[in-house]
């Protein structure tokens, strides 16, 4: 656990320091989620922070099994942004609807699911918001009997940009990927790197009950 810590404090680092003065080319997030379906009545409540090339975002976020391997999630929090020389605070929020296409069994060796999500951003009197689209692919590794996994995940995302912020309606593409660590029965801890348009990095902490 300590060495994933310490990889991905370096790729924050990094990220950070390659920060530019100008304004923000787009507020885009972190997925945080497997395409495992959450069991139908099940919550998870989790808490994600963000480091984006000139933003960072920390929001808490919440996911409800509706069964029939759909799921729904809503977060909400804020966004600090560089503009020129100073850096401003904004609000976040946000929904998804993911639903579970592929379910792993024996000879079928990964889990896959489609979400399609919305974000709005706003920071000084404009708002940024985004419609996207993602395939996720994952695989479980179950590490012990009780339930503890270890979920390596990635996949694409299509997002479409729009609003005061921003003058022209962009669609951008990102290649995601990151880990979902299950080291007890109701706790987890997430990671993930995604790059596109932008580049940004994740952590995250999420609980199932």
């Amino acid at each position: 656990m300590k060495r994933y810590i310490v990889i991905f404090s370096a790729i924050g680092l990094l990220l950070y320091a390659g920060q530019a003065g100008a304004d923000p080319k787009t507020f885009t997030q972190n997925e945080f989620t497997t395409a495992e379906s959450i069991d139908p009545g099940m919550t998870q409540t989790g808490i994600h922070f963000t480091l984006g090339d000139d933003h960072k975002s920390y929001y808490p976020a919440f996911r409800y099994g509706m069964g029939a391997l759909f799921e729904i999630g809503v977060k909400f929090g804020v966004t600090t942004a560089e503009f020129g020389a100073d850096d401003k605070v904004g609000g976040l929020v946000g929904a998804d609807l993911k639903y579970q296409l592929i379910k792993e069994t024996e000879g079928v060796p990964l889990d896959m699911a489609v979400d399609v999500g919305f974000d709005t951003t706003w920071v000084r009197s404009s708002n940024a918001s985004e419609l996207s689209f993602s395939t996720i692919f994952s695989r479980g590794f179950p590490l012990t009997e009780r339930g503890y996994k270890f979920t390596p995940y990635g996949g694409l995302e299509l997002a479409a940009e729009y609003g005061s912020y921003t003058n022209d309606r962009d669609t951008n593409f990102y290649v995601f990927g990151g880990f979902e660590w299950k080291i007890s029965q109701k706790f987890m801890i997430t990671m993930e790197l995604k790059t596109g348009n932008t580049t940004l990095g994740g952590v995250g902490i999420k609980f199932e009950y």
